[in-house]
């Protein structure tokens, strides 16, 4: 069984049990061969749920997800996910077919395929160090990114090659609260009392948060 190193990023205005509760979901879930990481700075306060990872530059918000394509991350099998996601089910079915695909990386697909970009920087898997152009040239550019329009995802798209979009294969394993599950009229959004159980992820980035969700476990 390959050696996953499940790596969540938590830096600026996330508290750190975001990360935390994330983990602990994960780990209550799944039956693969799973490291634990959290890449942040506060490593002094990561608890027993996780293995600190300073970070090895600092950046703006969602731009520090960028170092996880650093050769200094863990070997072996990257899995990251942004910390307001939901775990609802366990997704090792998912995890195994992707990397029995052998692609450079793999994610899903932006809802919104936003600025016009369809890759995602909210779930990816890939092998630890094989993305590092991407750092490096991340190294050259972090400077002037930080007001880039569009944020990580639309600058880190263009970058990679090969991507594999698991929602493709796996429809349903993650969705997004706001444009997938959500009823628009206008500005207005109305959640549902119960989620489709079918669903193994739920993607709260924005408002509200996990916590502020009744239709959640």
């Amino acid at each position: 069984m390959p050696k996953i190193n499940f790596i969540t990023v938590c830096t600026d205005r996330y508290p750190l049990v975001y990360a935390e509760k994330i983990t602990r979901q994960f780990k209550k879930l799944t039956n693969l061969n799973v490291e634990y990481f959290c890449l942040t700075d506060r490593p002094r306060d990561i608890g027993d749920w996780a293995t600190p990872l300073e970070l090895p530059v600092k950046s703006d918000g969602w731009w520090n997800k960028v170092n996880l394509f650093s050769s200094d991350m863990p070997e072996g099998w990257i899995l990251y996910l942004d910390i307001d996601i939901v775990i609802m089910h366990s997704f090792d079915e998912e995890i195994l077919w992707t990397i029995s695909q052998d692609q450079n990386l793999a994610c899903i697909s932006d809802a919104i395929h936003w600025m016009g970009e369809k890759f995602s920087s909210s779930l990816m898997l890939f092998k630890s160090g094989t993305q590092e152009h991407v750092y490096k040239k991340f190294m050259t550019e972090h400077n002037s990114l930080a007001t880039r329009d569009g944020g990580d995802q639309v600058w880190v798209g263009p970058q990679l090659s090969n991507i594999l979009y698991i929602d493709e294969q796996y429809p349903n394993l993650k969705k997004n609260l706001k444009f997938n599950v959500a009823q628009r009229n206008g500005d207005q959004l109305t959640f549902p009392a119960l989620l489709d159980p079918t669903i193994k992820m739920l993607d709260c980035g924005g408002r509200p948060k996990p916590h502020e969700l009744t239709m959640l476990p």
